[in-house]
């Protein structure tokens, strides 16, 4: 399974740079694809009944067009992106989806359990360009709530049967959020870090969700 997903990675990293390139090549570097593969720790407070694992893997993608700075080779970017972020909880699931106040149900059986919240991203950024080789940079981004889900598996009825639950919406989540983001690159590949200022959840409504981000990125270079 392992194996396979990371063949799925790989594939569709080749995929995006091979698009990536073929966009950069047709618009003389003015526009850039490129995609994150990231971990979310959570800082914000401890919620009753919530953790977090340690991996929380999410995905990002993205479209911006650069603005060039005067002469030089460095350039400000503004564009378009998705970002998918998976938050799994231990020893908990989220058994009332669609109350007005969101808790977690303590429950040793689950085998599995998560909440994804899904965005869409208009970023910016400021990029500099060194020795044409490296690439620093540095950006925020306001992130538009698309959708949210929930899923466990276990015997989370405790009557001795596996079940898969799911639910396609969560209330009590904030619509706009707003985060801070940098990288830096050699070629095509980039360390990715990024915050989110504000919480996942409205105030008072869920548990305090402020990710911290760290992954790797790839972009046409």
């Amino acid at each position: 399974m392992k194996k396979s997903f990371l063949m799925v990675l790989a594939l569709l990293a080749m995929s995006f740079m091979a698009q990536g390139q073929l966009i950069k090549d047709r618009t003389n570097g003015q526009v850039t694809l490129g995609f994150d593969l990231f971990t979310d720790i959570n800082t914000g407070g401890k919620y009753e009944n919530f953790d977090l694992r340690a991996i929380n893997q999410g995905f990002g993608s993205y479209l911006t067009y650069n603005f060039p700075m005067g002469e030089s080779k460095h350039t400000v970017s503004l564009g378009a992106g998705v970002t998918f972020h998976n938050y799994y909880m231990k020893d908990a699931w989220l058994s009332e989806p669609y109350s007005s106040v969101i808790t977690f149900t303590e429950n040793t059986n689950v085998k599995k359990s998560k909440i994804s919240l899904n965005y869409f991203d208009i970023p910016m950024e400021v990029n500099f360009r060194i020795a044409d080789m490296f690439k620093v940079s540095f950006g925020a981004k306001v992130s538009f709530l698309m959708s949210s889900k929930s899923k466990v598996i276990g015997d989370v009825l405790d009557d001795g049967h596996k079940w898969e639950i799911k639910y396609t919406s969560i209330n009590g989540l904030e619509s706009i959020v707003y985060s801070a983001f940098a990288r830096v690159g050699y070629r095509c590949v980039n360390l990715f870090l990024g915050y989110q200022f504000n919480s996942s959840f409205k105030q008072d409504k869920g548990p305090e969700i402020m990710p911290f981000s760290i992954g790797i990125g790839i972009r046409a270079y």
